[in-house]
């Protein structure tokens, strides 16, 4: 009897040893597989309106004429964190423009050196709730963070100097968005899928954003692709301030945008 005893006590922690083992060696399996694009280009126009305090100025930038003529700097990257059917990912992008303005008051020329810097991060999850072949459905949701800085110098020169300007100025503000949207992607091949997005961002009635997004990628080998398509934002944003601390900025930024993944 004790050795039957022994044995059927050797096989019970045999079988929760596998039990506990299995499952553990299945997690093991399922890691964290990472994406960064460091190299990350939106070739953006802008276009729309702005307005500081009272006074509202059109906007119409065209990439190739007025922002990468004038581009001070530029810095992007977008990174994801996927495990299973999660993603995590965060994105960053930041332009510094320095056009300059020459008007003429009478015999008084005033120049303008502006400095306007626009910077915009997200971060946020998906969840993909449905797989079918090669099409995969992600629900997304994510806060959304936009600031625009801008400083304008303005120096005269001619006449005899009685145009009553300030020296400086500087606008802005900075807002925060709450986005949910959709993510959906088709393999076509191994090496070739689509990627499309849609998102709505949120803050208030005066705060509100319209996203997509549409990327073709080609997966060159186990630790690289490249992706190009077409980016669009609009933005309309207003907060509520009509003095000097005003800040209006309802326009869209759109464009084509390429980069390059690595994988690890």
């Amino acid at each position: 009897m004790k050795p039957f005893l022994t044995f059927n006590t050797r096989t019970c922690f045999t079988v929760v040893l596998l039990a506990l083992g299995i499952p553990a060696q299945a997690a093991a399996d399922e890691r964290w597989e990472f994406t960064l694009s460091p190299l990350y280009l939106w070739a953006k126009n802008i276009e729309g309106k702005s307005a500081v305090g009272e006074r509202e100025t059109p906007l119409e930038l065209d990439f190739r004429d007025d922002i990468l003529d004038n581009l001070d700097s530029a810095y992007a990257f977008h990174f994801e964190a996927r495990k299973n059917n999660l993603t995590l990912y965060a994105e960053y992008n930041n332009a510094k423009l320095k056009p300059t303005t020459v008007a003429n008051v009478g015999p008084v020329e005033i120049q303008t050196d502006i400095e306007f810097e626009d910077t915009l991060w997200e971060a946020g999850a998906l969840w993909a709730f449905a797989q079918s072949g090669d099409s995969t459905w992600e629900l997304l949701g994510a806060i959304r963070y936009a600031e625009h800085d801008i400083d304008m110098e303005i120096s005269r020169s001619g006449g005899p100097g009685i145009v009553p300007l300030p020296d400086k100025l500087r606008a802005g503000d900075d807002w925060w968005q709450g986005v949910a949207g959709l993510r959906y992607t088709f393999h076509v091949t191994d090496r070739w899928s689509w990627r499309l997005r849609g998102d709505y961002g949120y803050g208030d009635s005066d705060n509100s954003s319209l996203h997509g997004a549409v990327f073709l990628n080609y997966r060159f080998n186990d630790w690289g692709s490249i992706f190009g398509g077409y980016r669009y934002l609009d933005t309309d944003y207003d907060n509520g301030r009509s003095a000097t601390g005003g800040y209006v900025f309802d326009g869209d930024q759109q464009g084509p945008a390429l980069g390059l993944n690595v994988y690890f």
